[in-house]
């Protein structure tokens, strides 16, 4: 009766949250109001969009499955995240606003030429795309640790509330999923670190639990250098990214763009804090979770709450990570889109709002396919990858652009930003 009551909890939340996307339908009439909202955001919807993007299955899961192996090293990437929003506030936000486009690499293309716009917003997708991988590893944990379901209808399931989410609403069904998660988002990981401090005896108890063996505490086990690296990733990453930067091109004025990124830079990081006390807690009194590390923080939601609250407590951790998953697919179709398909052969031939869902269509199968090849992997694992992909074919170019334009003309400047992007993936791959 419990395991009943609580799949039904389960699937009521979130029929209620897909219901209210699915109404969103009819305020998406053009590619533009699908990608930018018709440019009409204020502050807190630029950052429902960002947090809600950014802040997902890595944040989340993937922070406490990263403490609950390595200690306090998995506050990195919401550091890195809260970091680069404030300098996308500070330093970015004016530029990239007042320029009216729709994708970063228009912006870029519109100085360094069509060809690497072409190239910039190709490399740029692929690097969204694998991040995709790490959010569906993440959806995946919490419907097996809810359903006990096999690999591939907890893919197919994802792929299809992905969809629900994306089709429906474009950014607009983002920044409301990305509203709801924030809320749920701090009430989940408040009371779930509040829990394991309680449940842990106070956090001297629970750090003295943890294995000696293993610098939980510092960055011996991770390695200094390797930290550094992942910080610089997540910054760079996150500022070459199209669907944060998207979110400040669909603000209503650079003022609102500003306080959007500000307010995301000062609620993101908390997050991280949050997840690593959960994370050493389960290690240092569930030892058990270590041959499945992933499932660390739905199988704490189990066993530390009733099953009705831990139902719904787990809705809402499949929205947090759904809602960056979404954002990312809504990132890739809008590349795709507005630099390759949105041609005059394509206006004359089919409505681009539908062109732009079936597109989006075509981007979830093919990440279906691919999350395939990762299955067993770490999911912080594949963000960093993908961070590292995105920032070399996009930050390098917009530096210029914004701090030092005058040299953007050179064609020594040009080879280097081709180069970029291989030898980032030669260095990876060494």
């Amino acid at each position: 009766m419990d395991s009943a009551l609580y799949q039904l909890t389960f699937l009521f939340t979130f029929a209620i949250i897909g219901l209210a996307a699915i109404r969103r339908t009819r305020a998406v009439t053009s590619a533009e109001s699908f990608a930018v909202a018709d440019r009409s955001l204020s502050a807190r919807g630029v950052s429902a969009i960002i947090i809600g993007t950014l802040v997902g299955g890595v944040s989340t899961i993937g922070t406490v499955q990263a403490a609950y192996t390595h200690g306090v090293s998995a506050g990195i990437f919401t550091l890195g995240s809260g970091l680069s929003c404030l300098i996308l506030g500070l330093f970015f936000a004016r530029a990239l606003r007042e320029e009216g486009v729709v994708t970063v690499s228009e912006y870029l293309g519109r100085s360094f030429g069509q060809r690497f716009r072409h190239y910039c917003s190709a490399i740029n997708s692929l690097g969204m795309f694998i991040h995709i991988v790490g959010q569906v590893l993440a959806a995946i944990a919490v419907l097996q640790a809810v359903f006990h379901c096999g690999d591939s209808l907890a893919v197919l399931v994802t792929m299809l509330l992905i969809g629900v989410f994306v089709v429906c609403g474009g950014i607009g069904g983002a920044g409301l999923l990305g509203g709801i998660k924030f809320v749920m988002l701090y009430v989940i990981m408040i009371i779930c670190a509040v829990v394991a401090l309680l449940e842990g005896g106070g956090l001297g108890a629970i750090l003295a639990g943890l294995p000696r063996e293993i610098d939980m505490l510092g960055l011996a086990d991770y390695g200094v250098k390797g930290a550094a690296v992942d910080l610089l990733s997540v910054i760079v990453g996150v500022l070459s990214t199209q669907i944060y930067l998207q979110a400040i091109f669909a603000a209503r004025s650079v003022r609102e763009a500003r306080n959007g990124a500000f307010l995301s830079a000062a609620l993101i990081p908390p997050i991280g804090v949050l997840g690593i006390v959960i994370g050493l807690y389960l290690r240092a009194n569930h030892p058990e979770l270590v041959t499945s590390p992933a499932q660390a923080l739905p199988y704490f939601l189990q066993i530390s709450f009733p099953p009705l609250l831990a139902a719904f407590f787990s809705a809402g951790l499949l929205m947090i990570v759904l809602g960056t998953g979404a954002g990312l697919v809504l990132g890739v179709t809008t590349n795709i889109y507005n630099d390759f398909l949105s041609s005059a052969r394509w206006r004359k031939t089919a409505r681009p709002i539908r062109v732009v869902r079936l597109t989006t269509l075509g981007v979830l199968c093919a990440a279906a396919l691919l999350v395939f090849t990762g299955l067993d992997s770490t999911i912080l694992k594949w963000s960093y990858m993908s961070m590292g992909l995105r920032g070399s074919s996009v930050f390098a170019g917009l530096v210029v652009l914004v701090f030092c334009r005058k040299i953007a003309a050179s064609p020594w400047l040009l080879a280097l930003l081709y180069l970029l992007p291989v030898a980032s993936t030669l260095a990876a791959l060494l």
